[in-house]
């Protein structure tokens, strides 16, 4: 990981990471006011694609940032390479615990009555394939670069605590999700930025990570096994 010597360093990894969140606060509300103000005049397609155009605009101006201001590159840590059988392995691993996690963190829910389907899932469920796929290629590939590979190195800069990167990082991205209106739609975010953060900060390998949260969202998304109404 790299390393900062001078003050002046620090502030600007700040002022990156509070532009960050500036950038995505604006990406969730911009969303939700995009959606109700064009609902007669554009399709739900056309919405849903301009909306993920808009959070790789946000990544463009994170990466431009983090070029130009930082001079560095967006990955502080560099990738590590593993053998196919240990990825598989990995993947594998990953998916299952957050499985468990998954089951763990519903059932209360549903022993309340609260466990549900959120309105904006559902209206994700009638886009088209093309959409989806944009869709989920464009959530597997940035989110991970940001909420990980971008933004739980530089925090790790300011913590002596190790967790506490991870945590915040989890959060945030737990948040992002809030736009769905509902505790699952957030908390199921949350416990998978956990894992995601502690097998990144072990293994340093972002790969594996794009890999399962693309899996994760095409199977909510297009796979057989989400939920049908």
């Amino acid at each position: 990981m790299i390393q900062f010597i001078r003050k002046n360093h620090h502030a600007i990894i700040i002022y990156s990471l509070l532009l960050t969140v500036v950038l995505l606060l604006c990406f969730m509300v911009g969303s939700k006011v995009f959606s109700m103000l064009t609902v007669q005049s554009l399709s739900m397609d056309t919405r849903f694609v301009v909306s993920r155009l808009a959070f790789w605009l946000c990544f463009a101006v994170i990466y431009w940032y983090v070029l130009n201001k930082e001079k560095q590159p967006l990955l502080l840590w560099g990738e590590k390479r593993y053998s196919i059988g240990f990825s598989i392995l990995s993947i594998f691993a990953i998916l299952l615990i957050i499985l468990i996690g998954a089951v763990i963190i519903a059932l209360p829910i549903k022993l309340w009555g609260t466990l549900k389907v959120s309105n904006a899932m559902l209206l994700m469920l009638k886009l088209s394939f093309p959409a989806k796929l944009f869709g989920v290629f464009t959530a597997g590939v940035l989110e991970e670069l940001i909420f990980r590979g971008y933004m739980i190195p530089r925090l790790q800069l300011f913590f002596k605590n190790q967790h506490l990167p991870i945590i915040i990082s989890a959060v945030l991205f737990g948040l992002l999700h809030a736009g769905y209106g509902t505790i699952i739609n957030v908390l199921m975010p949350v416990w998978i930025g956990l894992v995601f953060g502690y097998h990144y900060y072990k293994y340093r390998n972002l790969k594996m990570l794009i890999i399962c949260h693309i899996l994760m969202d095409y199977n909510a998304l297009i796979g057989f096994f989400h939920i049908k109404h």
